[in-house]
């Protein structure tokens, strides 16, 4: 059984083809198993459309009709993977998960939108999944 949506192979071969992946390049195995890992939980928290195609499957994907997980999937779970190793730990989105909407540091200051820190940390990995959220709305 597969631990997330895609392997430590299949990311290594994405990342190959895509800019600005030196977090992912620097990893060892064991730290991208684990990115891979936590951005299939975190897909999978997030609201989507339809139901699981086999009721007892681990994860959200495949969903009905797709009985294989799509590509795009597997590429947001890469996306999200990369963003957890960049910033997923950082001080900035432990504030915002824990509701701080402020904060000052001497002249600097912040303010986060209501719900900051929620959800995926990777803007692509968001649009690759877009077709399969509940709420959003495909453009022609």
């Amino acid at each position: 059984m597969s631990e997330s949506y895609c392997t430590i192979e299949y990311a290594n071969e994405y990342f190959g083809r895509r800019l600005h992946a030196e977090s992912w390049e620097q990893a060892d195995n064991s730290t991208k198993e684990k990115a891979l890992w936590q951005a299939t939980r975190s897909i999978d928290r997030m609201p989507f459309r339809g139901r699981k195609t086999d009721l007892h499957q681990p994860f959200a994907f495949p969903r009905y009709p797709d009985t294989e997980i799509p590509e795009a999937v597997k590429e947001a779970c890469c996306e999200e993977a990369l963003a957890i190793l960049e910033s997923g730990n950082s001080q900035r989105r432990k504030l915002q998960q824990e509701g701080v909407q402020s904060i000052t540091l001497g002249s600097m200051s912040e303010t986060y939108i209501a719900g900051a820190g929620k959800g995926l940390l990777s803007q692509e990995a968001k649009e690759l999944l877009r077709p399969w959220l509940i709420g959003a709305v495909m453009i022609t």
